[in-house]
């Protein structure tokens, strides 16, 4: 540990981009197993820092001191899904005020770009979510809207469009109308938080399990010019049209993490959890021991939580 170089050295850091840290543990040599259980099967720690352990020894850039009377479980969802949507909206690309804002998928990363979005100040916030107690819930958190992709089906970049119209009609202003179906209309910013299914839900599922339907029409919704931040991992490959690429392009912003820096905007969310604008309680929807890490896992990927968090007894 003491050999190795401090975080905020290298090239990503020094530009801002801790998120891709060149010095990320993860990113050097193969682990090496820590250990193996009893059938053989080799123990690797995750990012050389331990998971899932009742010790663990990790590197002081992982720690950040958070003084909150907040839960521990509370607290755990900043350490990926709740500080990456947060951070998407609020540090890596702001959401501008007044803004229309849509959102592919409310698990908790989605639901935490919509309460970031909710803090920014954004004029509509869109949820997009096939499970039903998930749009509910992203309706309590902050979302103006929320839409069920499996009803909407084909035409859902349409509603989206449709949704972020401008209120005053252009020619009694003036202007003069938008061309029907122009790419021109659509939300100002699309945070993509849709990935690939590995396991089968037990609850509502969406339209494609490759997430490759929704990463195409996350581009769509975006207006010409607007933003798109791609959080998610769909599994496989998409093509756009060169044309509207090329001259009619979104700005696309991907970063793992939100493109959160723990050092300085985690701090900052703690404070949003004090002040209660960001509920991160929401997010947990069950706790389990150590010992039913498993069952955790899989609760997660049948979708019948939001999140599942692992606490020590």
């Amino acid at each position: 540990v003491t050999n190795t170089p401090n975080c905020g050295e290298c090239h990503d850091c020094l530009r801002g981009r801790g998120d891709i840290c060149q010095m990320n543990p993860s990113a050097g040599e193969p682990l090496v197993p820590v250990g193996e259980l009893a059938d053989g099967t080799p123990v690797h720690q995750h990012n050389n820092t331990g998971g899932f352990a009742e010790l663990m020894i990790t590197y002081d850039w992982y720690c950040v001191p958070a003084l909150t009377k907040a839960s521990g479980p509370e607290l755990a969802m900043l350490g990926c899904v709740g500080a990456t949507g947060l951070g998407a909206v609020t540090t890596f690309v702001p959401v501008d005020f007044g803004s229309n804002v849509a959102v592919l998928g409310a698990g908790p990363v989605g639901l935490s770009a919509i309460q970031g979005a909710r803090i920014q100040g954004a004029a509509r916030i869109i949820a997009i979510e096939p499970i039903r107690a998930r749009r509910e819930l992203a309706l309590r958190l902050g979302a103006t809207v929320a839409l069920d992709p499996n009803v909407e089906g084909n035409g859902l970049v349409a509603k989206v469009r449709e949704l972020c119209q401008d209120a005053g009609v252009r020619k009694l202003l003036g202007g003069r109308d938008r061309t029907a179906g122009s790419d021109s209309g659509g939300a100002d910013f699309v945070i993509a938080t849709v990935g690939a299914d590995f396991a089968m839900p037990k609850v509502e599922h969406g339209p494609d399990p490759s997430a490759l339907l929704p990463s195409r029409q996350a581009w769509e919704m975006t207006r010409a010019g607007g933003h798109l931040v791609t959080l998610g991992l769909p599994r496989g490959e998409i093509s756009l049209p060169a044309g509207s690429w090329s001259n009619r392009g979104r700005i696309h912003h991907a970063g793992q993490y939100g493109g959160v820096n723990a050092k300085s905007d985690v701090p900052r969310f703690v404070q949003l959890i004090d002040l209660g604008k960001f509920d991160s309680k929401a997010l947990v929807s069950a706790t389990y021991p150590l010992d039913q890490t498993k069952e955790a896992f899989q609760a997660v990927a049948d979708r019948t939580v939001v999140g599942a968090v692992v606490v020590f007894r």
